[in-house]
């Protein structure tokens, strides 16, 4: 895990709002360090699908790895497509979220991504709250989730989750 991107994460803990917040406004050199570790760990993807908040990170991963980029809005959908001529077959994604909670959001990218035809391979989350329904909802999905921040919500606010095994 990047532990730049750690330690930005953990300057806004326990406030939900401070972590909302620090997500939104990165500094390049975490958003550098977490693009390298989803670049390194994603599945090879034609196209990135970027939800709110995650574009600066979905565009320096896209970067690093060559290729598409497609901003998700929740009311447009993906309305702002790239030019995938190059691609042979069936397109394949991942999703790039800056915070995973309840997943309505993701899954709703997910299957605007299927309706074009698309096929989601991933989902890569900055931060995922572990008391939400996120994780259950893509997994149903057959969507495996790469996160390398997991906190869990307390009385005391926000912490890094500690009853289940942090990734690497």
């Amino acid at each position: 895990m990047p532990a730049v991107f750690r330690d930005a994460i953990a300057s806004a803990l326990p406030s939900v709002d401070g972590v909302r917040a620090r997500l939104l406004d990165l500094p390049g050199v975490a958003v550098q360090a977490l693009a390298e570790y989803f670049s390194a760990r994603l599945p090879e993807v034609d196209v990135l699908v970027a939800l709110p908040g995650a574009e600066a990170l979905a565009a320096a991963t896209a970067s690093l790895r060559g290729t598409y980029l497609a901003p998700f809005d929740p009311v447009l959908g993906l309305h702002d497509l790239p030019d995938m001529r190059d691609v042979r077959g069936r397109p394949s994604a991942a999703l790039l979220t800056p915070e995973l909670t309840d997943g309505s959001a993701e899954l709703q990218a997910l299957l605007h991504a299927e309706h074009l035809g698309w096929r989601v391979q991933a989902l890569a989350a900055a931060v995922e709250r572990t008391n939400g329904l996120g994780r259950a909802r893509l997994e149903f999905q057959g969507v495996p989730l790469l996160v390398p921040v997991l906190l869990a919500d307390t009385p005391g606010g926000l912490v890094f989750e500690r009853r289940i095994p942090q990734p690497e």
